[in-house]
């Protein structure tokens, strides 16, 4: 066994017990706080869900001709960030560890996690700041020190991005893309040219800064989602028959006590939880970092806007794909591949349309393209936080350079179990932490809510906030 091996195996083993324990911590403030919020709320994220949809897909032409992202653009850039390695490897990876039951809990806590969504996104625009690139930066580092009056905190958090989705989730991200393609790519040396072609696309957009990146997404995004949900129900198409099956089997795992061994319907919980979470990042104020960025009239746009993008993560996007593994037959036929993530999707899709190696081929670019625009999404929160502890161009180079390496290393070297293991357990202790947060601060996004509804209420087609709307405006600076 190498050095390398030894290592990787002993990080496995720590980080495997760390999440064992922290996610049931995560797991009281991720949804305690969620199912808290819906009912303050009065359930918004789905009884108001004409509202918030309608927003997310207006205004595509705004932004164009300035240097601040527009609502759109944010959007796009937070559905990046979600649309990720997790709605196709994830998905399968909670079929085979967590059963078919692990989807019901996704679809339950992507509606909770949206309430989240819309607290901390909201948050972010109250306490966005404009920085030296005359573009809006903003997040749970901005909102801890403006909001709070803690900067040792905000500093803390702003760390913890970095780190969780900087390099942590930039690392699952690129490993994952370039395993998927070299799956399905055989030639010499494949994982080498994957990771170099990763690296310099990566580069490309990363050097271009969030504006290019708002308009990278903008662009690509909705059309990538828009042919993975085709080309997915093509795949679900063909086993038709067994959809009412596929259905069936979520509901009855959900609450099946011994479908998993020895972990019973907790760990069933707790692994649709990881996965969806990982999936939508509702709660873990990585999406808040792009909603600062925004050039809105109001901070609850953003808010619902957000919203409604964990919906379209979970309850489209991951469903159309948990489809394509359980129509290929019962839960034993699955397992009984031996497969897990891209491979089981890439083998499923294969053997549906006889044995071609044209659809694996698809899936690794779907893959591809869904891990890269997460990862341009990555950089543009690793950028807001890197602003927020020193706004300097030479430190943000700095940055930049890390993520680009983090990004070759991990697309040509890492372990996908490893990184996956090791972004579990950030992404547990920031979900926990951010929600302490938004808690704190939630009479803030109430009141700006109440202004939000009362200007809709007389008659006002697009409301404009002023921060004397709120019964303390402390630390808030854009919105004289």
């Amino acid at each position: 066994m190498s050095v390398i091996d030894s290592i990787s195996d002993g990080l496995a083993d720590v980080f495997g017990v760390l999440n064992d324990y922290i996610w049931y911590v995560a797991f009281v403030f991720l949804i305690g706080l969620g199912l808290v919020f819906t009912y303050k709320l009065k359930g918004l994220q789905i009884l108001r869900i004409r509202e918030t949809s309608g927003l997310a897909l207006t205004g595509v032409s705004e932004g164009k001709h300035n240097k601040t992202v527009s609502s759109f653009e944010a959007f796009c850039i937070g559905l990046g960030a979600r649309i990720g390695v997790g709605n196709i490897a994830g998905v399968a990876a909670a079929i085979v560890t967590g059963g078919p039951g692990a989807i019901f809990w996704m679809w339950i806590f992507a509606i909770i996690g949206a309430a989240s969504s819309f607290m901390e996104s909201t948050l972010a625009q109250i306490y966005k700041e404009k920085k030296s690139d005359e573009g809006f930066h903003g997040g749970p580092a901005y909102y801890a020190t403006k909001g709070l009056g803690n900067k040792k905190l905000g500093i803390g958090l702003a760390i913890l991005i970095i780190f969780t989705f900087g390099i942590g989730f930039v690392g699952v991200q690129a490993s994952n893309a370039s395993a998927a393609l070299s799956n399905a790519f055989e030639f010499e040396n494949n994982s080498l040219v994957f990771a170099l072609i990763i690296t310099a696309l990566a580069a490309i957009i990363i050097f271009g800064g969030v504006k290019i990146a708002g308009k990278f997404s903008a662009k690509v995004v909705p059309a990538m989602a828009l042919l993975w949900i085709v080309f997915a129900l093509v795949v679900v198409a063909m086993h038709a028959g067994n959809i009412p099956n596929a259905f069936a089997m979520i509901f009855k795992y959900a609450f099946n006590w011994d479908s998993l061994i020895g972990g019973g319907i907790g760990a069933i919980i707790v692994v649709g939880l990881k996965r969806g979470v990982f999936s939508n990042e509702a709660g873990l104020g990585s999406v808040a970092n792009v909603a600062a960025t925004a050039h809105v009239k109001h901070p609850i746009k953003q808010g619902l806007i957000q919203s409604f993008g964990v919906l379209v993560d979970t309850l489209i996007v991951c469903t159309v794909t948990a489809l394509v593994v359980l129509t290929y037959g019962n839960y034993a036929d699955i397992i009984g591949t031996g497969l897990s993530k891209v491979p089981l999707v890439q083998f499923i899709a294969s053997d549906t349309f006889g044995g071609t190696d044209i659809t694996g081929y698809l899936i690794a670019i779907f893959v591809f393209v869904f891990a890269f625009t997460s990862l341009v999404g990555y950089y543009t929160m690793s950028e807001a936080n890197a602003r927020f502890a020193k706004d300097n161009k030479t430190f943000i180079t700095v940055v930049r350079l890390i993520i680009i390496l983090v990004a070759f290393a991990s697309a040509y070297s890492m372990n996908t179990d490893l990184m996956d293991s090791i972004c579990d357990t950030f992404m547990a202790f920031m979900g926990a932490v951010n929600m302490i947060v938004v808690a704190l601060l939630s009479r803030k996004v109430f009141e700006a809510y109440a202004d939000y509804r009362k200007q809709k209420k007389a008659g006002v087609e697009e409301p404009e906030f002023h921060k004397d709307a709120l019964s303390d405006s402390t630390g808030v600076t854009e919105w004289e």
